[in-house]
């Protein structure tokens, strides 16, 4: 995964700042061209011509040409597991992974939004981007797992933080289909409130009883 990194981060050798736009103008490219023309229709060639980089660059920077149409569903879950890597945690492990998710999303900012939202409309044209973006998102929650195994002791085999981790990826995808269903309304400020309702119905659906 690649490690987060904020837009203007100066602090950044001058060889790593010129890495990082040139992965932002190919994902940028990429979106676009692909919305445009379709992911069939657009080859590796088309990228690297209209970004004016090599195709050697292309391969360093992305393994295939439908990595670069889903870097902002990669940007996401990269971010959170640097932040996850990063924080003692304290108190609800759930509550704890909200509070990360919404400091991510509030982090990557409205552009990273409205970059997610034309990725989901782009995924819904294509499906065969919909394998890369589930593969993407299950080694998160593989890595998310892990992590939370790791920081809270858990002896192998434990299944809780594996189940915590796909909860997290259910929440996320419930509160971004809901968002992206109506249109993207309200921005980045609306999403992270369905983040908060999709992790607060867990418990509460977990309370649910059938009558007898």
């Amino acid at each position: 995964m690649v490690s987060p990194t904020p837009p203007d981060d100066r602090s950044l050798p001058l060889r790593e700042r010129k890495k990082l736009r040139t992965r932002r103008a190919l994902a940028a490219t990429a979106l676009r061209m692909f919305a445009e023309r379709g992911l069939d229709a657009t080859t590796v060639e088309d990228l690297v011509d209209e970004v004016e980089v090599s195709k050697s660059t292309f391969f360093r920077t992305f393994p295939a040409k439908e990595a670069a149409a889903i870097e902002a569903e990669v940007e996401l879950w990269s971010s959170f597991v640097a932040a996850l890597e990063g924080r003692a945690m304290s108190g609800p492990v759930l509550v704890e992974l909200q509070d990360i998710l919404c400091g991510v999303l509030s982090g990557l900012g409205a552009d990273w939004a409205d970059r997610y939202a034309a990725t989901r409309r782009l995924v819904l044209k294509e499906p065969a981007l919909l394998a890369h973006v589930a593969h993407h998102r299950a080694e998160a929650e593989r890595r998310i797992g892990d992590l939370l195994a790791t920081g809270l002791g858990l002896p192998a085999g434990d299944l809780r933080p594996q189940v915590l981790a796909e909860l997290t990826g259910t929440g996320w995808n419930i509160a971004a289909r809901a968002w992206i269903d109506s249109g993207g309304r309200g921005g980045l400020r609306t999403l992270l409130q369905g983040v908060e309702r999709a992790f607060k119905a867990v418990p509460a659906g977990l309370e649910l009883s059938a009558p007898e």
